[in-house]
């Protein structure tokens, strides 16, 4: 009788042992999906609501009658949020927005208003390198540009990563606007585009 109790008792202390056991395995799987499952989520955290409608409701003011597609945290020039819109006229931008939730400036949208496109100025992205430019050319991209502005103060000559022209000039005016000013290879002035001014 003893043995079968004895027997009895170590069965229920294995069977506690197995369900422990089970229990820290759960445990520990729980663990493996909880914190570390973060890493694999995306960098760049959603805007909040609030913070959503403050962006598109700038670059609604800024660009009048457009389409807000998204709206995104951070951007080029430093610049907190930008809004991806569509024109009246079909055409498609960015639209820079500071942290008072005031469009700042607004540039082409070179991936034409598809997520994780090529960015060039628009997304901030790689897009195609912008090098400075040098010798004949430089002189006659910047002649283009005094001959528009000429009371300007050139800040920098280089290639551009926009189709819309090969070449641009950054520039000041002597009102203080900071402009992007887009030439094309036959050395006219195609467009200029303000934007913020560099920390």
């Amino acid at each position: 009788m003893l043995s079968n109790v004895t027997k009895a008792a170590a069965s229920v202390a294995a069977l506690a042992a197995l369900g422990l056991g089970g229990a820290a395995i759960a445990g520990a799987a729980d663990n493996a999906t909880g914190p570390n499952s973060s890493q694999t989520r995306p960098q760049r955290e959603p805007l909040s609501a609030d913070a959503a409608a403050k962006v598109k409701a700038a670059a609604l003011a800024k660009v009048p009658g457009a389409t807000v597609l998204r709206t995104e945290a951070g951007g080029p020039y430093s610049t907190p949020y930008h809004a991806h819109v569509k024109t009246s006229d079909g055409k498609y931008e960015v639209v820079l927005v500071d942290a008072s939730f005031d469009a700042t400036a607004v540039q082409a949208d070179q991936a034409g208003g598809r997520p994780g496109g090529r960015g060039g100025h628009g997304h901030g992205g790689p897009g195609a390198p912008e090098t400075p430019l040098t010798g004949d050319t430089k002189a006659k991209v910047e002649a283009a540009v005094k001959a528009k502005y000429p009371d300007a103060t050139i800040v920098r000559t280089e290639t551009n990563g926009d189709s819309a022209a090969p070449y641009e000039s950054h520039i000041k005016t002597s009102g203080g606007k900071e402009l992007e000013v887009l030439v094309s290879k036959a050395f006219a002035i195609v467009d200029a585009r303000e934007h913020p001014a560099h920390p």
